[in-house]
């Protein structure tokens, strides 16, 4: 028998003798509960989220379940400062708003095609063209937006942009303005929405943020501070908040969290990254900076003595400044010595790129794009990238839509309408006024003959809706048919005036009753 048969033998012998002079009747139940603790910890350990585990290695935790309001309310001033000026001195953030402009806006931004309908439910054409010209006449500079500095095009690029960059802010309705459709809206930023804001009224509702809500969390109220907390005439006269009913205000921002009353900067999510990025390349540089400014050190030679006489030193000279080809002779007692800092290496490029990939997945646009970077890039994976990019910013139109067009828009009828701002519409066809659309801004094909061979194919299978491919084009159908039917007028009227003086051969094209194929001919 082995030493350990012996051990574990003489072991279990022992447990026996132990167990037969004391007995313990207890014994199975202890153990069966004892067991019972262990399965469920190390079941626990098991179901845990690896992200929100603490050991170690892992000593920072990823998050501490507030509510998404007191998140906000700890962070969101922060974040906004810190977006802003990475809009302002980091050039992908700037150029990420400039995108968020260019494909949600647009340099023609979004088109309205009304869609009221007459007694016997057929489109009214003239009643729609009025609306959309009325529409047209309101959005010009000086108009639409209460100070007169932008156009309607103007005021929805800094809208998008502003909100994209601080993650919201305030849209007020200003009716009976002093213009011809008795409306205007005024843009404020969020700073004047007071995130430190908060109170419990007796009414039972509570502000939170500057944001007057109810117990359903439905906005009744804004608190909007009096004076820019950033302007000098703020710090003299201190807080002084004006209560503004909800129905005049819009605060658009993009819900991430069921219950959020305010919004949060785009780019939140890449701020570190592009800070980081930024550190790296100043240390990069300061790097290449030293690396380059190699110089020529004197050192005193220990295997010489000094001279005696100071007129000796004279014997030579210090070179200051080198020259090609230049020979000089180093002061008695001294030696040259170049000096030689290493330059950085080539790890900057790809740091740069693994830190820009990230970014733009958290600003959710394509790394290539976003950081101007076509090295290596297939035709079919960009082409995939663009159009997977083009779905996100059609999203974000929607949302734009849904929640500031619309809304500018229904509220411009209500005040255009009793004014007789329409031909063919007074106030009380509001509701019948209140069927329309907005189209936002659509992009060229990729690779337009393959799509426009893969449209023909649809239409062959009967796969595809020819209105709704003209719509996703964002071309309006019905102005399509007109300019069309406008087109060939045009063109039969000056065809036949060219074969009148025989600048044109052949018989004149009847667009009513078009001439015979080939094959009708032959027969």
């Amino acid at each position: 028998m082995s030493i350990f048969s012996r051990l574990f033998s003489a072991k279990d012998s022992e447990q026996v003798r132990t167990s037969d002079t004391q007995p313990n009747l207890h014994a199975n139940d202890d153990e069966k509960k004892t067991n019972k603790k262990l399965r469920s910890k190390q079941n626990q350990a098991h179901k845990r989220y690896a992200a929100a585990k603490s050991d170690r290695l892992f000593k920072t935790p990823m998050g501490f379940g507030l509510s998404v309001d007191e998140t906000l309310r700890r962070d969101v001033e922060k974040l906004r400062a810190a977006s802003r000026s990475a809009g302002e001195d980091i050039g992908y953030i700037k150029k990420y708003f400039g995108m968020v402009q260019t494909h949600i806006v647009g340099d023609k931004g979004f088109k309205l095609q009304s869609q009221i309908r007459d007694s016997l439910g057929r489109l009214d054409k003239d009643v729609n063209k009025a609306t959309e010209e009325a529409w047209k006449r309101f959005c010009k500079k000086g108009i639409c937006e209460i100070s007169g500095r932008m156009n309607m095009v103007e005021a929805d690029q800094l809208i998008a942009k502003t909100v994209s960059q601080d993650g919201d802010m305030l849209i007020r309705h200003i009716d009976n303005a002093d213009n011809a459709h008795g409306y205007a809206f005024q843009l404020i930023e969020a700073d004047l929405l007071d995130v430190n804001l908060y109170k419990a009224l007796p009414n039972g509702n509570q502000i939170k943020m500057g944001v007057e809500l109810d117990g359903y969390g439905r906005h009744i109220a804004y608190h909007v501070l009096t004076s820019h907390p950033g302007d000098y005439s703020h710090t003299q006269n201190g807080r002084r908040y004006n209560r503004i009913p909800a129905n005049e205000i819009i605060l658009p921002f993009p819900s991430w969290r069921p219950g959020q009353t305010r919004g949060i900067p785009w780019a939140h999510a890449a701020l570190l990254d592009m800070h980081d990025l930024r550190g790296f390349r100043e240390a990069t540089l300061v790097s290449a900076r030293i690396g380059a400014s190699n110089m020529m050190i004197y050192e005193r030679d220990p295997d010489q003595e000094p001279p005696e006489n100071d007129d000796d030193w004279e014997d030579g000279e210090f070179v200051h400044e080198l020259e090609p080809g230049k020979s000089n002779i180093v002061p008695e007692g001294y030696k040259a010595r170049e000096s030689n800092f290493n330059m950085p290496d080539d790890s900057m490029a790809d740091y740069q790129k693994a830190v820009l990939r990230g970014a733009h997945s958290a600003l959710d646009t394509n790394y290539n794009v976003g950081a101007n970077d076509y090295e290596g890039v297939s035709w079919s994976t960009l082409r995939q990238a663009v159009i997977e990019d083009r779905e996100q910013w059609k999203r974000m139109q929607g949302w734009y839509i849904s929640q500031i067009k619309n809304e500018i828009y229904e509220r411009w009828l209500k005040n255009a309408l009793p004014r007789n701002q329409i031909k063919g519409l007074k106030a009380y066809d509001l509701e019948r006024a209140l069927s329309f659309q907005f189209s936002g801004r659509r992009w060229q094909w990729v690779d337009p003959l393959k799509d426009e061979q893969a449209i023909s194919e649809s239409y062959k299978n009967f796969t595809a809706n020819p209105i709704e491919v003209l719509k996703d084009k964002g071309i309006d159908p019905h102005e399509l048919a007109e300019g069309w039917t406008e087109f060939l007028d045009l063109m039969q009227e000056n065809i036949q005036k060219a074969q009148a003086i025989g600048m044109v051969k052949g018989e004149a094209i009847n667009l009513t009753n078009p001439p015979p194929s080939d094959a009708e001919s032959k027969e």
